[in-house]
């Protein structure tokens, strides 16, 4: 039963699959008849679109054609057009070219030049001999010159001399180049020059100019301006001469043309701010305490000289003067002067103002040179102070000007240079040829009579003391000179100089070491020739060579010199007590009469021999005569330190008191002639009172 079943079920399924094919063949076929079909069709399509082609396709050419000579038509029309442009621009531009430029038409004159330009372009590369490019090379050319006209006039129209009062202003505002122009320069009509819009208006024209290589312009606005700054700084200087310094600005100047004390402490506040500037920036920001140039008297005090000081203090506001002419000046230029020409226009604006600058330096040098050759030292400690203020002033010059510019600068402190090593040489020679010629720093021909502190010494140190201040620019200066540069070296050696600033003192210890040298020969060997008495000669000494001491003491000048010579203030006090010992030897022949004290005769009871007599008579008036002149040698001298003087009345006083008072003693009840007293002429109080005497009188 069960395998029937199978057996239907497999016949079933079998019929079913038949009757599948059935309709697969049945649907296959039909397939067929449509494909056949489509493909009857589509070829049928492709025969029409194979005859549409074949028929528009010339009908396409021949438009195609159509429009590429309508492309070429119209073209051959504009060209036609720009030719005809060209050849009749120079009769349609001509009167208003002639007419000119003004500030209404710069645009229209501008786009009339580079129709010009064109047209010109045009002839030279189809026919460079033609009128036509004759004709309007003529009218663009005039056209560019009534454009350097015009920026020309522009220019000197906005552009006016600073009046002194306004720069004097200027020049005391607070230091801060980056602010712009309009705000920092604003408060003056005589600084407030070329507004916004002509600003603009010079641009455009100096860039086209630039352009088409018309570079006249540089030369025109180089010329305007510096002559603005030159003229600038003429006024400054007549206004110096002449008067005061604006009394708006506090500065004042008298008839001579000084600086008042308020202009000079405003002139030192900008040095000051300038030179903390300078050690803010060189400590990386960690400078704690500001710079203080009060000890810098170049400003403060008449200790250099009317003349050459009123001279320095001018120049230096000259100085400040150009420097912030300068800032204003390029900040101008960046405004009109295309930037790849602003560099050469500005190196032009400075150049006259700079050469003027350098001239004065070489005028003022030149004069400090005489002042100098006169032995009028503060001359010299001028240049040095004006050097420390030019180059407090250097970064913000050097941050304006360009490398030309610089160089030119560089010519200032050169001459001060050179001016400064000449005084510091001649000042040397000075003291070393002083015993020679005896010529003193005071014009005086002779050695003080009374055995005084020499002129030489007191200005010798006068001048060293006020040299210190300056040992930042001696030092540089005296380092390029073997005869110091190789002392340093050896110092190097022994003690660690790493910073600049130890240098700059070894240099100038090295300095006074080698003009206290010169100046103890001269006092020495001089005094051995001109006095004739030997007290005389030891005290003038004493007196010198204790002055320098307490000099060097007093002024902190002792540490400056220790750079060279350990052991200098050691020296000095052997010297001074070797010439005490050398003073009291002079004595020996006044204590030669009565000591030794075994060596007179004893009275007995209150008598002496005949010849005994004779003898004690010989010693008392001997001594006598000697103490006389001694006195009256000694009374004329000076000895101005009074610790010195008290010092050397005590020594007497215990050198020949006690001896004399031995002698008195043994013959003060002693008959040995008639008339004693003129033998016995000083008791031992009036010996001492004489000797306590000793340098209070003067001859």
């Amino acid at each position: 039963m069960e395998e029937g079943l199978s057996t239907l079920q497999i016949e079933a399924k079998l019929e079913r699959e038949r009757t599948n094919i059935a309709m697969l063949e049945q649907n296959l076929n039909k397939y067929n008849d449509l494909t056949n079909q489509a493909s009857k069709i589509l070829k049928t399509f492709e025969s029409r679109l194979l005859k549409v082609e074949e028929n528009v396709l010339p009908l396409y050419k021949v438009t195609k054609s159509l429009e590429c000579q309508q492309k070429n038509l119209d073209l051959v029309v504009k060209k036609l057009d720009s030719v005809l442009e060209h050849y009749s621009c120079s009769q349609e531009l001509a009167n208003f070219i002639n007419m000119g430029i003004d500030s209404e038409n710069v645009e229209y004159f501008l786009e009339a030049l580079n129709k010009l330009k064109r047209a010109k372009e045009y002839f030279i590369s189809t026919n460079q001999g033609s009128v036509e490019l004759q004709n309007v090379t003529l009218l663009f050319n005039n056209g560019c010159d009534a454009m350097n006209t015009y920026f020309k006039q522009s220019i000197r129209r906005h552009s006016t001399p600073i009046k002194p009062v306004d720069l004097i202003d200027l020049i005391y505002m607070e230091d801060d180049t980056s602010t712009s122009t309009n705000e920092e320069f604003s408060g003056s009509s005589s600084i407030r020059q070329f507004p916004q819009d002509t600003r603009k208006e010079l641009r455009t024209i100096a860039e086209w100019l630039d352009e088409n290589l018309r570079r006249e312009y540089m030369v025109i606005y180089s010329d305007e301006r510096s002559d603005i700054i030159y003229r600038s700084l003429i006024m400054l200087k007549d206004h110096q001469k002449s008067s005061s310094l604006g009394n708006d600005s506090g500065m004042k100047i008298k008839t001579f043309g000084r600086l008042s004390d308020s202009g000079k402490k405003k002139l030192q506040s900008i040095f000051e701010r300038k030179a903390n500037k300078m050690l803010t920036k060189a400590s990386g920001g960690l400078l704690k305490k500001s710079l203080n140039l009060s000890n810098d008297n170049f400003l403060n005090d008449d200790m250099y000289g009317e003349n050459n000081d009123m001279e320095l203090e001018k120049y230096l506001v000259l100085l400040l003067a150009l420097q912030k002419l300068l800032v204003v000046e390029r900040q101008v230029l960046n405004d009109i002067v295309p930037p790849s020409k602003q560099n050469d226009v500005f190196s032009r604006v400075g150049t006259a103002s700079i050469e003027m600058i350098v001239k004065d330096a070489e005028s003022i040098t030149s004069r400090v040179m005489k002042s100098i050759q006169k032995k009028e030292w503060s001359a010299a400690l001028a240049v040095f102070s004006a050097m420390k203020h030019v180059t407090v002033l250097q970064p913000d010059i050097e941050k304006i000007c360009n490398q030309e510019q610089k160089n030119q600068l560089s010519g200032v402190m050169n001459r001060f240079h050179l001016t400064g090593k000449a005084a510091l040489d001649q000042f040397i020679e000075s003291v070393k040829n002083e015993g020679l010629s005896q010529v003193q720093l005071t014009g005086s021909s002779n050695f003080p009579k009374d055995a005084t502190v020499h002129q030489l010494t007191s200005d010798t140190l006068w001048f060293l003391e006020h040299l210190f201040p300056y040992y930042e620019i001696v030092g540089p200066i005296l380092g390029q000179d073997t005869v110091y540069s190789q002392p340093l070296q050896q110092i190097s050696t022994i003690k660690s100089l790493s910073q600049e600033d130890q240098k700059n003192r070894a240099l100038i210890g090295i300095y006074y070491r080698k003009v206290l040298t010169e100046l103890n020969f001269t006092i020495i060997t001089k005094a051995d020739q001109i006095y004739n008495n030997d007290a005389t000669k030891q005290l003038f000494k004493l007196n010198n060579i204790y002055y320098i001491l307490k000099s060097l003491q007093r002024n902190n000048l002792l540490d400056v010199v220790k750079f060279t010579e350990v052991d200098c203030e050691k020296r000095y006090l052997k010297m001074i007590d070797d010439l005490k010992q050398a003073y009291q030897a002079t004595w020996q022949k006044l204590l030669i009469h009565i000591t030794p004290l075994e060596d007179c005769p004893r009275p007995v009871n209150g008598k002496l021999k005949d010849k005994d007599r004779a003898v004690v008579k010989e010693k008392f008036s001997n001594f006598n005569k000697e103490f006389d002149d001694c006195v009256k040698n000694q009374r004329g001298i000076s000895i101005p330190d009074l610790l010195l003087r008290e010092g050397l009345k005590r020594d007497n006083l215990e050198a020949i008191v006690p001896h004399y008072n031995a002698f008195y003693d043994m013959y003060s009840d002693c008959e040995f002639a008639k008339n004693r007293e003129k033998y016995v002429k000083y008791t031992t109080h009036h010996l001492s009172t004489l000797l306590n005497n000793l340098f209070d009188d003067r001859v």
